[in-house]
């Protein structure tokens, strides 16, 4: 759903060591690597409320955030502010999804989540090989004093990044996807923030009414990749297999597979369900910064997305192959 774009939720940051051949720029490299430690740390570990837009396009949207960390547990509400009613609630890996005017909660438990803020990085180990970083120089965003961090992709499988950290406390104040002709793809970006302190009453807890509405229930068991049935011919440089689910919307609806692959900033979702038959003509089109690619294999559909340029998802979609028994 497209309300669920701005609100994307958790984090995970994985270490690793530098790549080789990357010496002559590595002082920059461990500058900004630092700063996206403290970026990463920050988002999931502070309290903070406020204010932010998201912008994709001409589409705009401005949402109210709440965030705390409860006995290691992160708990988080996101509600939109315009257009129709809608809200997240994450504890932990729960994510509640509610739609008042459809009557409608989703309920997700998700192991391996992206999170917000929608630009983070996922993990930091080996995006000196595939981008350019480097610490950026002093602003402000939202009345706060923030530092920039820049990503430069090394090839034509990623995009650009460039973040705005609170200089304090590391807390990620804006966002910025850039594309192949150095155009913004997407941004998001604080108009009003407290960090620290304590949460106003009852700012974690649900504004709509829980009762008298449809529970729709994602069911999703993690799979070994001996179990997949499925194979990945193709291998995109950086990119690694994070996590592979068998996932079922309703108990209506047929399982399909989803399958998230991921360079620890960027990361393409694969997913492959039963439908069709033949050989139906493929197919790239976009939403947003979000470039989508279709392909029919005998009797399944298999979608390969991500925020990456389309050339990357064309590329692991074709490698895409039933395993011989």
């Amino acid at each position: 759903m497209a309300v669920l774009r701005p609100l994307r939720l958790g984090l995970m940051v994985i270490a690793g060591g530098l790549a080789a051949g990357l010496v002559p720029t590595l002082a920059l490299a461990e500058d900004g690597l630092a700063l996206l430690q403290r970026i990463a740390q920050g988002s999931r570990q502070l309290t903070y409320s406020g204010t932010f837009v998201y912008r994709s396009g001409s589409k705009v949207d401005t949402s109210r955030i709440a965030h705390s960390l409860k006995d290691g547990q992160e708990v988080e509400r996101i509600e939109a502010l315009e257009g129709s009613p809608r809200e997240v609630l994450r504890a932990g890996s729960e994510v509640k999804c509610f739609f008042p005017e459809e009557k409608l909660v989703i309920i997700e438990n998700r192991s391996s989540g992206r999170g917000f803020p929608v630009l983070l990085p996922a993990g930091l180990g080996g995006l000196p090989e595939h981008y350019a970083i480097r610490g950026g120089g002093l602003g402000r965003v939202a009345g706060v004093k923030s530092r920039a961090v820049l990503l430069e992709p090394r090839d034509d499988l990623r995009y650009g990044h460039e973040f705005w950290m609170d200089d304090a406390s590391g807390l990620l104040l804006k966002a910025t996807l850039i594309g192949e002709r150095g155009e913004t793809l997407e941004s998001f970006a604080f108009t009003q923030v407290k960090i620290g302190g304590q949460l106003e009453h009852e700012a974690l807890k649900p504004r709509f009414d829980s009762e008298h509405v449809r529970v729709q229930q994602v069911r999703a068991t993690e799979m070994r990749t001996d179990d997949m049935g499925w194979s990945f011919r193709t291998t995109l440089p950086g990119f690694r297999k994070v996590v592979a689910m068998k996932r079922q919307s309703a108990p209506e609806n047929p399982e399909s597979m989803h399958v998230v692959f991921s360079d620890g900033l960027a990361s393409i979702s694969v997913f492959i369900e039963p439908g069709g038959t033949g050989a139906a003509a493929e197919s790239v089109s976009s939403v947003g910064p979000v470039n989508v690619y279709r392909r029919q294999l005998g009797d399944h559909r298999v979608v390969v997305m991500g925020e990456v340029p389309a050339l990357a998802v064309r590329r692991l979609g074709d490698g895409i192959e039933r395993k011989r028994k």
